[in-house]
């Protein structure tokens, strides 16, 4: 993972982002029915604090739609998101704080014409833009004015946002996100996401982040979270010489999250990327390998995730490639 365990990973294929595997699921479909982009570099006095600025942009025709599932770490995402969307609880547009995410898979129903412009932070690094406690949003996605009460207006981005009625949309509710066959019937605006970028990271410069000392002892921390071999809070506790509970507490204010949830989800993060990128072993060795050893855990673990059992999730990714 990016900053947060960097595990045995298989090497990515085509064009396909290094980042999509084990966190993007059937990452190959997205493309195929999406753009994504990275519209911008970090800046180097937000890269303590940004991991990166990403896009994805959409036209479907009439009737078309598509769910996207992503397994990502448990880090906070600041979305800018325009045109048709939904997801459970909340439908786009608009702008949005999603939390960290350590149960389940993140479904997005996309259809119609539409984008979004995404700005992905460290684990821990939100305290350094909001007061706002991680752990409250964890597993759920809140207006971004709960967090950052100006930045809409600040951006101008008051009177961008332009709703699609659900009732008119004629959409089929599923088991994670409102997907099915939308009859959308005006064609929203979507803004020049590279320019957006830049006013979303000169307002993030404007609020003068600070490399905290708390901050900075998290960041030393992940970094010794990201040996494979640091498979427990207790090597955790060891390694930096920080008692166990010191470490959870560090944890929940800073990421909203223990330690134990971001070393399960790497484990399935690792597990899917690499299924996805043409793990040729077996299903049982692909458990040994990423630390499970007993099989019934490992297919339960991935199946809770990802909503596909191991050998499910591996005939897809084998059907698509497959076909070419």
């Amino acid at each position: 993972m990016d900053d947060v365990v960097a595990r045995k990973n298989a090497s990515a294929e085509g064009g396909t982002p290094q980042h999509f595997f084990g966190r993007v699921l059937r990452p190959g479909e997205l493309l195929d029915h999406a753009s994504y982009s990275t519209p911008r570099m970090v800046s180097e006095r937000l890269r303590p604090f940004v991991k990166r600025y990403w896009a994805v942009t959409w036209d479907f025709p009439d009737g078309e739609s598509y769910q996207t599932s992503t397994v990502s770490e448990p880090t906070i995402n600041l979305t800018f998101e325009f045109g048709s969307s939904r997801r459970v609880s909340t439908d786009g547009p608009g702008v949005w704080v999603t939390g960290p995410v350590t149960e389940r898979r993140f479904d997005v129903g996309i259809f119609g014409r539409g984008g979004v412009l995404g700005v992905n932070f460290h684990l821990g690094a939100t305290l350094a833009f909001s007061d706002r406690a991680p752990s409250i949003i964890r597993n759920s996605t809140v207006a971004a004015a709960e967090w950052f009460p100006t930045l809409e207006a600040d951006l101008g981005l008051a009177e961008a946002f332009s709703p699609v009625p659900i009732a008119a949309s004629g959409l089929r509710r599923t088991e994670a996100a409102a997907v099915g066959e939308p009859q959308v019937d005006r064609d929203p605006v979507v803004p020049d996401i590279v320019a957006l970028a830049e006013s979303v990271e000169n307002w993030l410069l404007s609020r003068r982040p600070e490399m905290t000392q708390g901050y900075s002892r998290l960041k030393h921390v992940l970094d010794v979270l990201a040996d494979p071999e640091v498979v427990s809070l207790q090597i955790l506790s060891r390694r930096t010489g920080i008692g166990e509970r010191t470490l959870q507490r560090m944890f929940d204010r800073y990421c909203g999250v223990g330690v134990k949830k971001i070393l399960a989800r790497a484990r399935i993060i690792d597990a899917v990327g690499a299924i996805d990128c043409g793990w040729d072993g077996s299903l049982a060795d692909l458990g040994i390998h990423f630390g499970w050893y007993d099989q019934s855990h490992f297919s339960a673990d991935f199946l809770r995730v990802t909503g596909f059992s191991p050998r499910e999730y591996s005939q897809r990714a084998s059907a698509r490639v497959n076909r070419g």
